[in-house]
């Protein structure tokens, strides 16, 4: 009998359908009506569906999955700023990234910037960051490197020129002008207030590239599992931007925008626009919540630390007066608008709980995030499960440390410590019961779904002989899906999306090898068969054959004879 109240628009049957759902764990078919799932089951259960308008997807041998969404990325920012810059990232001394930005240097033409960016750190250890180490290669040029965390950048001389910075600015926070004895600029410019001045007078790209560079990445995106993004920053031309693309068809992916509240920004102003933009949006995109910028990272010294680091630095927040970010806050939270805030040291992570455990009763059905969680102590693990705030999280940024503590950020925070060994609790924090929400912090690290999601489990860069870093912090693969899934969505007050069940959007990703099963190594070199979001096909992968997209016959005979 063909059951008449299931009546899909497009039917996908796989050997594995994992769903996040604990009611009804593994199926093999889906069924969707326009953007959602409503029906689950065996591929027999197909045989009962009213499929005289569905069209059928076959993945033999794939494994289908909710769509990952990434937790904390900068889609736009990055595909811009990578789409005319060196990448700098991998390189493991001076005299790689001298070569590497050379070679870029020469591909310019009269009146170009050197722009680089994901520029590690540890090049620098034992080293004066300064721009004189590239000097013979900007010469007259402007140069702009960006360190991979974003939160510091080299500038050249003429860039200096350009931005009018002829000596130190006190910004009234954590953001400075590195000087030399003589009060010189050293080039090296520490957190936005500092690098917003040269950032400022580099020449914006036109729309037009800005659209490929955008779209590029988007499809890059939903090539490896994504079906959303949280964008944490926003600039008012990046409408313009996702308007055109959605003038041309669908993104590839969901972007749901958080812009950035800056410390130095007009209250009145700021606030105002951020209540004006929410809601704001197209069909794949909209703007929702603001996101807070409590303090920078500890390789620059400039997170905020309950003592200070090796260098004396770390004892200020990003929003000074810090009683300024408890305003804002608070006013977000009574115009129902959900806050995330970036918070690295352990003093800043403590600092948003507090703010948001005294934030008024109105809020407290908004589901607000710390984002990063990078070191904080066992007091600290509990609070985000009782205060019902979401810890967002990047695997991948433990990558930046290593095993033995001889990277810049165990060395800052002190190497044998207990602040430098209580990094990136992301098991400690999810045994807690607490929403856990994984993400890449594109540009900053890798953006592949399939590699975030092993260094998850293995805690090492895949693909590499790296030694695990703090391993007792991994997960197994079934709390990374879901962390990488239902809780993403947990983490904007949506539970009952990011699985496979009746009545949650259908966003969806089908990999060739199953995730649960594989080698997490393995696992990050598998093929993504198919993504799709809002239930429209949005990538189909290499091992996809149109012959695998049909109205499959034998199913409309059984159909028609019910």
């Amino acid at each position: 009998m063909t059951d008449r109240n299931i009546r899909p628009d497009r039917v996908i049957i796989a050997d594995r359908v994992h769903t996040v759902d604990s009611d009804n764990s593994t199926a093999e078919a889906v069924a969707i009506s326009g953007r959602t799932i409503i029906a689950v089951g065996s591929r027999a259960d197909v045989h009962s569906w009213d499929l005289s308008r569905a069209e059928v997807i076959e993945l033999p041998g794939a494994t289908l999955t909710p769509g990952f969404v990434d937790a904390h990325i900068h889609p736009i920012y990055g595909a811009e700023q990578l789409w005319r810059a060196v990448d700098l990232s991998g390189l493991d001394t001076l005299d790689e990234l001298r070569t590497a930005i050379a070679a870029h240097a020469e591909t310019l033409g009269p009146g170009g910037w050197i722009i680089g960016n994901r520029m590690p750190f540890h090049a620098f250890i034992g080293k004066t960051i300064r721009n004189e180490h590239f000097a013979d290669i900007f010469g007259d040029l402007p140069a702009f490197l960006t360190f991979f965390d974003g939160h510091a950048s080299i500038a050249s001389e003429e860039a200096l020129r350009l931005a009018g910075i002829t000596g130190p600015i006190d910004f009234g926070n954590n953001s400075s002008i590195d000087v030399d004895e003589q009060g010189k600029p050293t080039g090296y410019l520490i957190e936005s207030n500092a690098q917003s001045l040269v950032r400022d007078v580099i020449p914006p790209l036109t729309l037009e590239s800005r659209k490929v560079a955008v779209l590029a990445a988007l499809e890059k995106f939903a090539a490896s599992g994504y079906t959303g993004l949280h964008a944490m920053d926003f600039s008012e031309t990046d409408i313009e931007v996702l308007q055109a693309l959605e003038a041309d068809g669908d993104l590839p992916v969901r972007v749901r925008i958080s812009p950035m509240w800056r410390s130095m920004d007009d209250w009145e102003t700021t606030f105002k626009r951020f209540v004006d933009l929410q809601g704001l949006g197209g069909r794949r995109w909209k703007v929702e919540g603001v996101k807070m910028m409590l303090d920078g990272t500890v390789e620059n010294g400039s997170a905020w630390l309950y003592e200070s680091d090796i260098d004396g630095g770390g004892t200020l927040p990003y929003w000074v007066p810090s009683e300024l970010y408890i305003r804002s806050v608070h006013a977000l939270i009574e115009n129902g608008i959900p806050v995330v805030t970036h918070a690295i040291g352990d003093r800043g992570v403590d600092f948003v709980l507090d703010v948001l455990e005294s934030a008024p009763d109105l809020g407290r059905e908004l589901v607000h995030r710390v984002e990063h969680v990078e070191t904080i102590p066992d007091s600290t693990v509990p609070r985000f499960k009782q205060l019902g705030v979401a810890a967002s999280m990047q695997p991948m940024h433990v990558l930046s440390t290593s095993a033995d503590e001889s990277d810049l950020w165990s060395i800052k925070l002190g190497k044998g410590t207990d602040r430098a060994h209580a990094k990136w609790r992301i098991k400690d924090i999810w045994e807690t019961g607490a929403i856990v929400a994984l993400g890449s912090d594109w540009p900053v690290e890798e953006f592949d779904a399939r590699q975030v999601f092993a260094t998850n489990i293995t805690r090492k860069r895949p693909f590499t002989d790296q030694a695990p870093i703090r391993p007792d912090q991994g997960l197994d693969a079934e709390i990374t899906l879901r962390q990488f899934t239902q809780q993403v969505w947990a983490s904007i007050g949506e539970p009952w999306n990011g699985m496979i069940k009746p009545g949650a959007i259908a966003d969806l990703a089908a990999f060739a090898g199953d995730p649960l099963t594989l080698d997490p190594e393995e696992f990050a070199a598998t093929p993504v068969v198919l993504t799709v979001v809002g239930g429209r096909v949005a990538h189909r992968g290499s091992l996809q054959s149109d012959s695998l997209i049909h109205r499959t016959q034998s199913l409309h005979k059984t159909d028609n004879h019910s």
